[in-house]
């Protein structure tokens, strides 16, 4: 017995100093430079029409309580929209009804509560209760929503509620079922009767499958609306939430700034900052102290209270577009890319996994649009060398006198795939091409790609990435 407990005191000290070498790793991996300095988020407040998109409730006082006090103290429009009513956080569940044994209805009443405390939250930001609304959708099942369960007649059914209907009477749409398309239906009515010229909603970076969802199924609505008229481009302003310790410092400092993670900024320049008065701050302070249900979680209220900042901190985003080509270039010779920019560039992994296998991964992605073929340039430096698998995901979709068609499709290579005809493997590059029939080929599509191990076990991903085609009679014959 003695040498159990000597081994199992052995095995707790390793474990320990893997996970304090895993912390300080990833603390100076994402350590923002503190020189860094960004512009100004630029509004015109007396003329913004600013929606909001909170995965959950609380997401819109982390990520804009200073910005929309800011446009409703100027006489602008805000509006805010959660996805979801945060009904799946059993630590919170728990905490509230003190039990660890919970029911459904219990989901569901915290559910209830959640929005009692955004409405509460809202009211010390000025935002009028009839320019809240609650969708509805399931706590954690929005990735479900946006890969799977697409379709109104097979919804998804919620592992908390139990239900696969929205169960809330006030959600935006009463009995609303818990599909894709029944989330960009909600969206899109917004979007055509608020008109909003900036959005703010989750950065598609965020580690949080449902942030990740979210920016997802607005950034394909949003494109959708503004490709048939309906809606003139709007900003999109992207809050980020869940990346590692982020932010750093982590918990309360509220005289400390709010700075971008090294690698995100790293690969892109276009973060702005909003700076809070301190009365803007304070009033921050005062509505998310409104967040009982999560306050009373410590690692939640760690989490929320490092939102308290002097600023705060966005990315405007730009949809690329690539143009259709005409030509028959040859797009399987490596040097045809040369002057390609990449349209997704990817940062380093937050994950355990993806450190402990750092080569191999995915860090930037190039697509031309030729006949009716996607063409996609991968660069994996290291690709030939190391034995890993990649699992792309892309969901399409096609616009047809205004009707809004989806379509999924996945594929995977590896060093060792076989389809030689549409694939070719470098060194440090892959090239595929992606064969459409002509009534298939798309407007505008997201596109992932997972990095498996040998084993098939997901050691990292990237973000959903939109691109846009834009398809020219006389396209250029170069790239």
């Amino acid at each position: 017995m003695r040498y159990i407990y000597w081994l199992s005191g052995i095995v707790a000290c390793i474990g320990l100093l893997f996970f304090g070498i895993y912390q300080i790793y990833f603390y100076y991996q994402e350590k923002p430079e503190v020189s860094v300095a960004l512009p100004s988020i630029s509004l015109i407040p007396d003329q913004t029409r600013m929606l909001v998109i909170a995965p959950h409730c609380d997401d819109e006082v982390l990520g804009c309580a200073g910005t929309i006090q800011e446009v409703i103290r100027a006489g602008g429009q805000v509006m805010v929209v959660t996805m979801t009513n945060g009904d799946g956080f059993t630590f919170a569940v728990e905490e509230q009804i003190h039990q660890i044994f919970l029911t459904r209805d219990d989901y569901i009443q915290s559910g209830y509560v959640r929005q009692n405390e955004l409405l509460r939250a809202l009211h010390r930001l000025g935002v009028d209760e009839n320019q809240i609304a609650f969708l509805g959708y399931p706590d954690r099942g929005l990735r479900a929503l946006w890969t799977e369960y697409w379709d109104k007649n097979q919804p998804y059914k919620s592992r908390y509620t139990g239900k696969d209907h929205s169960p809330y009477s006030n959600s935006y749409r009463p009995n609303t079922p818990y599909a894709g398309e029944a989330v960009m239906d909600d969206l899109e009515t917004i979007l055509r009767e608020f008109k909003p010229n900036v959005i703010f909603l989750p950065h598609p970076a965020d580690e949080h499958p449902d942030h990740a969802a979210t920016w997802s199924f607005i950034s394909a609505v949003v494109t959708k609306v503004v490709n048939n008229g309906i809606l003139s481009k709007p900003k999109l302003y992207a809050y980020l939430v869940h990346r590692g310790d982020f932010p750093i410092p982590h918990g309360y400092s509220p005289d400390a700034a709010l700075l971008p993670p090294k690698p995100l900024y790293s690969y892109s320049r276009q973060w702005q900052v909003y700076a809070l008065t301190s009365e803007q701050e304070s009033i921050k302070e005062t509505a998310l102290n409104e967040y009982v249900s999560q306050l009373r979680v410590p690692i939640m209220s760690s989490l929320l209270r490092s939102f308290i900042r002097r600023n705060e901190l966005f990315e405007e985003v730009d949809i690329p577009v690539v143009v259709s080509q005409t030509s028959h270039l040859e797009l399987a010779e490596i040097t045809n890319w040369v002057n390609q920019q990449p349209l997704l560039v990817y940062p380093k992994s937050v994950s355990a996994l993806g450190a402990l296998a750092r080569k191999a991964r995915v860090e930037a992605l190039a697509c031309v649009v030729q006949d009716t073929s996607l063409w996609f340039r991968f660069y994996i430096p290291g690709f030939s060398e190391h034995h890993k698998q990649y699992q792309v995901l892309i969901v399409s979709f096609q616009l047809n006198n205004g009707t809004l068609t989806r379509a999924k499709r996945t594929f995977s290579f590896s060093t060792n795939s076989t389809d030689q005809e549409n694939i070719k493997r470098l060194n440090d590059d892959v090239i595929i091409k992606v064969p459409f029939a002509d009534q298939e080929l798309p407007d505008y599509f997201l596109i992932q790609i997972l990095t498996k191990d040998r084993f098939g076990v997901t050691i990292d991903h990237t973000a959903w990435q939109q691109i846009q085609i834009k398809y020219a009679a006389n396209a250029p014959s170069s790239l």
